[in-house]
């Protein structure tokens, strides 16, 4: 193994949940590296009208409680919402 990269969130008791295939007895080194929660950073300017629309949609969204979802996530929704039928 050269190099694993994982992404976790850190619990409010600072616990880290490490890959349960980590190779035990190897030598690792763990950089801790504050992500952005929101991929659109607060300077990113849309360039068309409907860019900008949907930018304040999402904005009024997230203030309003609203959560970001993973394309994952996503996905199980609209299969849940067709009645569990997929894409494929």
């Amino acid at each position: 193994m050269q190099s694993l990269t994982f992404e976790t969130k850190v619990s409010t008791d600072h616990q880290v949940q490490l890959p349960d295939d980590l190779p035990v007895g190897v030598l690792v080194r763990i950089t801790v590296e504050r992500l952005t929660d929101d991929p659109m950073a607060e300077d990113y300017q849309p360039r068309t009208e409907i860019g900008r629309l949907a930018l304040a949609a999402r904005k009024a969204y997230l203030a309003s409680g609203g959560e970001l979802r993973s394309a994952d996530e996503i996905s199980e929704e609209v299969r849940r919402r067709r009645g569990g039928l997929s894409d494929e």
